[in-house]
């Protein structure tokens, strides 16, 4: 609900606007001195003007919804979001003024200064796994875990997995909580379900100390069976581990694109992305899969008397594998279809039209559809990104216990106050087209030059009054026949000229008086009009 109207100094406006681009202030009551209040919240300017300065008028709102800021389900935040992930909500509410506002006074105040913390956290993990796998390359599969740590690669190891498991404690805490908040269906979300998978993996190469057994930890999946192969040094150059530790560094390349949704500069989010484009094209790519399977099984009969010659047909997987790389391939090789074949014939022709159905018009169909989806997404970038905010401030404080909340009340005001550029007022300024003063000052200077010429015919005397041969009455803009120097319209346009010399003498005085009351006004400030 809009309340005042201000107008406040730009820089102080300006320098604390958000990505929002809106300003917050928390208060115990609705109704404040607002202009007071604001100009209190805004500060004053680190050093102090002199000379010329501005206003910029602005519009204050206040959110009447008490406690919209509140934490957890006593806020606005989390019940929206339970809504939207219900199917009951469009992500388009987050764009409503009241949900911006919380947004961006609970992102501003803490949960900015945390997310980096997290992410901090997280590159630690990140960069710990990764150097654990480099150096895990060549490790002793058959040296001890006591044989491990007596040398410096196998310390470098254990320090590797104790780091890592160090940046991954916090996020695991977070999901654990943001679990009871909002129960295992709603959390099962695709950034949740590709943590939980990271967390498996991380824990089962970490717990050095540990030394279990595999049937009494059957229910815990990977994570125990990493820990038998790992710490009790069983079968630990098992392809189980390999597959593990490679699964494990996708993973979590995919998770650090989980804070690059909150932050303008790097917003694009490639699993939200995906996300999209498989909705879009899911029931296409069953058709398509279907397609590829078809030819796959067609070419495996075609060639069922040349398995010897043909290997790549001679299974129904090694055929699906050849299908999909002929349909990945710019250039498939089809010259092998006539070599040691009996049917060669028949093998070109369901090669020519595998290449021009599938790999020619299908794939092109489908990179189109994939390319109208994903300019659907980046259309609404700004919504998601405030989506994505407001998840990340909501597992924030589902994590912070209640009573560190309580220790910090300031965090959570009745009522908030929004500060906003006025638009009504700044949109007067684009009526002014840059193109039109730029075709006016050209029109200037065209009259100003001829002026000057006619002037300098006159000066340089020769009373004839004939224009130069081939000089038509066009070529000075139309402005008709060319005037005897001496005559009456070479004395009006000098009385023109002198005329505009005259009015920018006028104006620069003006300007000079402008400056000299300034300056004995002691610099104050001078509004734009």
């Amino acid at each position: 609900m809009q309340v005042a109207q201000l107008d406040l100094q730009d820089k102080l406006v300006l320098s604390k606007i958000g990505d929002d681009s809106i300003i917050t202030m928390g208060a115990d009551r609705p109704d404040i001195d607002f202009e007071a209040a604001w100009k209190r919240e805004l500060g004053q300017p680190a050093v102090t003007q002199t000379g010329w300065s501005s206003t910029i008028p602005v519009c204050a709102y206040v959110v009447s919804i008490r406690n919209a800021a509140a934490a957890d389900k006593d806020g606005l935040l989390q019940p929206l979001l339970k809504r939207w992930q219900a199917g009951g909500l469009s992500y388009t509410a987050f764009a409503l003024p009241a949900v911006q506002a919380v947004i961006d006074w609970k992102w501003n105040r803490f949960c900015k200064r945390l997310v980096l913390w997290e992410l901090a956290f997280f590159l630690l993990w990140l960069f710990s796994f990764f150097d654990f796998t480099v150096v895990f390359q060549d490790e002793d599969t058959h040296a001890s875990l006591h044989q491990l740590l007596s040398s410096a690669r196998g310390r470098l190891t254990v320090a590797c997995n104790i780091l890592a498991l160090v940046g991954m404690a916090p996020f695991l805490v977070i999901e654990v909580s943001t679990m009871k908040a909002y129960g295992l269906w709603n959390w099962a979300t695709v950034w949740n379900v590709n943590d939980l998978a990271t967390y498996i993996i991380q824990y089962g190469w970490s717990l050095y100390t540990w030394v279990v057994n595999v049937n009494d930890l059957a229910t815990y999946i990977i994570q125990i069976a990493v820990v038998v192969m790992h710490l009790g040094r069983l079968s630990i150059s098992s392809d189980w581990l390999s597959i593990l530790a490679s699964a494990q560094c996708i993973l979590l390349l995919f998770r650090l694109q989980y804070f690059s949704r909150v932050f303008r500069a790097t917003r694009f989010s490639f699993l939200d992305s995906l996300k999209e484009v498989i909705h879009d094209v899911k029931w296409y790519l069953v058709f398509l899969l279907l397609m590829l399977g078809g030819f796959a099984t067609s070419f495996h009969i075609l060639y069922r008397r040349d398995q010897e010659k043909h290997d790549n047909f001679s299974t129904i997987g090694k055929s699906i594998m050849t299908m999909v790389t002929w349909s990945a391939a710019a250039d498939a090789d089809l010259n092998p279809l006539y070599e040691n074949a009996h049917n060669p014939v028949a093998g070109s022709v369901l090669a020519c039209l595998f290449v021009f159905v599938l790999a020619t018009v299908l794939m092109n169909l489908l990179i189109s559809i994939m390319t109208n989806t994903l300019d659907k997404v980046t259309e609404n970038e700004g919504l998601r990104m405030l989506l994505s905010k407001a998840q990340a401030i909501d597992e924030l404080e589902s994590t912070i216990p209640s009573w560190i909340e309580r220790l910090f009340p300031g965090l959570y005001p009745a009522y908030l106050h929004v500060l906003r550029v006025d638009p009504d007022k700044l949109d007067t300024l684009d009526t002014v087209k840059l193109d039109r003063l730029w075709a006016k000052q050209g029109d200037d200077e065209e009259r100003t030059l001829l002026d000057r010429e006619e002037s300098g015919n006159e000066d340089g005397g020769g009373g004839s009054s004939q224009s130069k041969p081939g000089t038509s009455t066009s070529a000075r803009g139309g402005r008709g026949a060319a005037a005897a120097p001496g005559g009456p319209e070479g004395g009006a346009s000098l009385a023109a000229l002198q005329a505009q010399v005259a009015a920018l003498q006028r104006d620069l005085a003006e300007v000079k008086e402008l400056l000299l009351t300034q300056r004995r006004g002691g610099g104050g400030a001078m509004a734009v009009q």
